[in-house]
């Protein structure tokens, strides 16, 4: 008869350093991942975050900003398969109209029209909400690429996705687009390849409201004890159907007549 009260297996606990080690490794090699080793997955999205921001420490690429992913109505009302999240923008990263952005052997990339925002002033969001008429000082069109450093973000754990800073690869800013208090950008969005149309519109609560999602934002730092400096960047998620790409070649996001292109191109084997 065994005594089940008695456990001398060590316990173990979470070190975010060794998960965002590995992906930080793996990023700037163009490794891929078929997942964490098991000790190394975060166990909750407060952990996940911590290996985020430490992830992005061991890149030396200095923060410039964020992305939002999932934060439309019908994600913030936890109608998705995932919770809305946040990720960082990266000084190395982020790139204007028409340039070449490389890819790891083998990864395949998404793409989204998005529209992104540069913050005019100093926030805390601790003090402050979200207020665009005082806050934001330019919108523009803008393509996030989506390339995570697993093989298929979609089989690993959600909190392993945030800790891989949500994917992020890329940011593309692109045409300036008009913007009052109260806008919505409900023009037609989509993704565009040699003059075919490859991801349309999304529509309803499916669709990102960028500033329903800044203020979603807010909530988050503030509940981090995170402040926004003036200059940052923040694109707010996906305003057309996300589209999944392993094929090299140009690319154009449209939001109404704004646009936005980017060079997909892959580093050899």
């Amino acid at each position: 008869m065994t005594d089940k009260t008695l456990d001398t297996r060590p316990e173990t606990t979470f070190d975010p350093a060794l998960p965002a080690a590995r992906l930080a490794n793996a990023s700037r090699t163009g490794e891929l991942l078929t997942d964490l080793p098991a000790s190394e997955r975060p166990p909750s999205f407060d952990e996940a975050y911590i290996a985020q921001s430490l992830m992005v420490a061991g890149l030396d690429d200095p923060q410039v900003g964020w992305k939002i992913a999932g934060a439309s109505p019908a994600g913030l009302r936890g109608e998705l398969p995932n919770p809305a999240v946040t990720g960082c923008l990266t000084q190395a990263r982020v790139f204007p109209s028409g340039t070449v952005v490389t890819l790891p052997a083998g990864a395949s990339a998404t793409l989204e029209t998005e529209v992104a925002v540069r913050f005019s002033r100093d926030v805390s969001p601790a003090d402050e909400d979200f207020d665009a008429a005082t806050m934001i000082d330019s919108a523009f069109v803008a393509i996030e690429v989506v390339c995570s450093r697993f093989v298929d973000r979609k089989a690993v754990s959600y909190p392993s996705f945030v800790a891989d800073n949500a994917g992020f690869h890329a940011f593309i800013q692109g045409e300036a687009v008009a913007f009052s208090p109260d806008a919505r950008f409900e023009d037609e969005a989509g993704i565009w390849k040699d003059d075919e149309r490859l991801g349309g519109s999304l529509a309803g609560d499916k669709r990102t409201q960028p500033f329903l999602s800044l203020t979603f934002l807010f909530s988050e730092l503030r509940r981090r004890g995170i402040t926004v400096p003036k200059g940052a960047i923040v694109t707010t998620g996906t305003l057309s159907v996300p589209f999944d790409t392993s094929r090299p070649g140009y690319y154009e996001a449209r939001l109404g007549a704004a646009k936005v292109g980017v060079s997909l191109v892959y580093s050899a084997d």
